[in-house]
């Protein structure tokens, strides 16, 4: 299935093989590719640049998941997580990265950077819609523009071990490449965003949202939509519009509005879909919107995710703090924290045997909202809010909801040093 966005140079194909093993004894190429046509990765980086409730989605997914970022107690690890490497990006901003790549692919690498005396650890992202796996399974190939690769002998190939294997580079140091990956079946040597089943719906909110904009700049004058398979290239394409330009005036005044779209061959060796033109009739112009809106809505469901934590709703009800606390809450124990598990646990992996205590790293979390317990102990909510307490303190001795009532509204209660000594 091809579908077309803009005038990008690459049409999308969604055509998976059923898995990604090869027979490496006969396989001739020098990589395992990624997708049938090698440029899965492409498409998906695509699809996350030009549908925006499924790119809110993966920001919303990937901020929760770094929270605000990595801490330590531990001086030799704090000072690693503000400098692991030399572009000035802490360990919590390289993280990040990573897991907007794992959410986005289901594949992520960390380049792991050393001396042969392992005396010191640099870390650096890799972005992970430009690396392959070699077919000796050795090492990594990395390459800017895969669509446009030659060949082994490509200038601009260049390869890394994998880890735990480490080579050796012209300026003497020692890199290796950590993969990062989520379980899909039948799959052995890459991961699968976990997305993937609901695609088709991604693809839907993005052509109903090219739909919506070529009908704007026609001023919704367009008589139609006309739908022509068979066009696999920009130059197929090209003459269409060419031919199309010749008769579309002869035709009628509103033909020239008419909008176009070029669907490619539905995969190799497969016919093309039959043409089809969809008339712009105003009665059918509310099935259009609520598609666009479903498609839109079906993504929260897709990406395993919760509506009041992603930058979009469809909800007439406002702010609900409450509804907001709680599915964070869920979020929390369902899915922020095994992800931040997992790559706690890859990163002490790696970090440890270059002598780093990694005992006490973890994720700072905050919840979206703060929502104090009116039946805590004054002391309590002064303690979990990181302030100064007493438990000895009369004031502080009360419960939240003696001091609201007492001293005005829930709005006018603060927990600052300076109400307190005020209060006492």
């Amino acid at each position: 299935m091809k579908v077309s966005f803009s005038s990008y140079n690459y049409t999308p194909l969604f055509n998976l093989r059923k898995s990604d093993f090869i027979d490496l004894r006969s396989n001739m190429e020098v990589f395992i590719p990624m997708g049938e046509d090698n440029l899965l990765p492409s498409q998906l980086n695509k699809l996350a640049r030009e549908v925006p409730v499924h790119r809110a989605i993966l920001n919303s997914k990937t901020n929760y998941v770094i929270g605000k970022g990595l801490t330590s107690t531990n001086k030799q690890l704090s000072q690693f997580i503000h400098t692991p490497n030399n572009l000035q990006l802490d360990l919590s901003d390289t993280l990040r990265r990573l897991v907007f790549d794992y959410f986005t692919h289901g594949n992520a690498y960390l380049e792991i950077v050393t001396n042969h005396r392992r005396s010191f650890l640099s870390l650096f992202h890799l972005d992970a819609s430009k690396v392959r796996l070699a077919s000796s399974l050795s090492h990594m190939l990395i390459h800017p523009d895969w669509e446009n690769f030659k060949g082994k002998s490509d200038p601009n190939l260049s390869s890394i071990p994998l880890y735990p294997a480490f080579a050796k580079n012209a300026e003497g140091l020692y890199h290796s490449l950590y993969h990062i990956r989520d379980y899909e079946p039948e799959f052995y040597h890459y991961g699968l965003c976990s997305y993937f089943a609901g695609l088709r719906s991604i693809i839907i909110t993005g052509l109903t949202n090219v739909w919506n904009q070529r009908r704007l700049e026609r001023h919704f004058s367009a008589p139609g939509l006309l739908i022509s398979p068979g066009v696999n290239d920009d130059d197929d394409a090209a003459a269409l519009d060419t031919e199309f330009n010749k008769y579309m005036g002869a035709l009628s005044e509103n033909a020239t509005d008419l909008i176009i779209q070029y669907l490619a061959d539905l995969g190799p060796g497969q016919s093309a879909q039959a043409a089809q033109y969809i008339d712009f009739l105003k009665k059918e112009e509310g099935n259009w919107l609520a598609l666009h809106q479903q498609a839109e809505l079906s993504l929260i469901t897709i990406h395993n995710w919760f509506r009041t934590l992603t930058p979009y709703s469809d909800d007439k009800s406002g702010f609900d703090k409450n509804r907001i606390i709680s599915e964070w809450e869920i979020a929390m124990s369902s899915i922020i924290r095994p992800h931040q598990d997992i790559f706690l646990k890859h990163l002490c992996r790696i970090i440890s045997p270059f002598n780093i205590p990694t005992a006490d790293l973890e994720f700072i979390n905050e919840p979206p909202v703060q929502r104090i317990n009116p039946y805590k102990f004054v002391w309590e909510v002064r303690r979990d809010s990181g302030l100064s307490f007493d438990p000895a303190d009369p004031i502080q001795k009360q419960l939240v909801i003696q001091v609201r009532n007492t001293f005005g509204s829930p709005e006018n209660f603060q927990t600052d040093d300076a109400t307190s000594k005020n209060k006492s």
